[in-house]
C-alpha cells in the first residue's frame, strides 16, 4: 500500500523534498515509517510532532497506529522556547 509524507521544516531538509509516496506494507504503523526514515535519512522522531490525515498522533500512540492505503503522514519540527 502506499501512503504520502508531507514534510516541514527540518524533516525537509533531510527527505530533500516536500512530499514523498511511500510503499510500506499491510499492517505497516506510523512507527515502522519513522524508524525507516530514522535509518535512511538520519530523521530523529523524538522530535518531530506527526499527524496522520490531519490529526496529531502522540509519539506514545506510534507503534501502535496502523496506517491505510493512501494515508497521509506531516512531519514537522517541534518549537523549543
Amino acid at each position: 500500500m502506499q501512503i504520502q509524507i508531507r514534510a516541514y521544516g527540518t524533516p525537509r531538509l533531510a527527505l530533500e523534498k516536500k512530499r514523498l509516496i511511500v510503499t510500506v506494507d499491510d499492517g505497516a504503523t506510523i512507527g515502522d515509517v519513522l524508524s525507516n526514515l530514522a535509518d535512511n535519512h538520519g530523521i530523529d522522531a523524538n522530535e518531530l510532532v506527526v499527524m496522520k490525515d490531519g490529526i496529531h498522533v502522540r509519539q506514545l500512540d506510534r507503534e501502535a497506529r496502523q496506517l491505510m492505503d493512501g494515508d497521509q503522514l506531516v512531519l514537522a519540527d517541534t518549537i523549543d522556547e
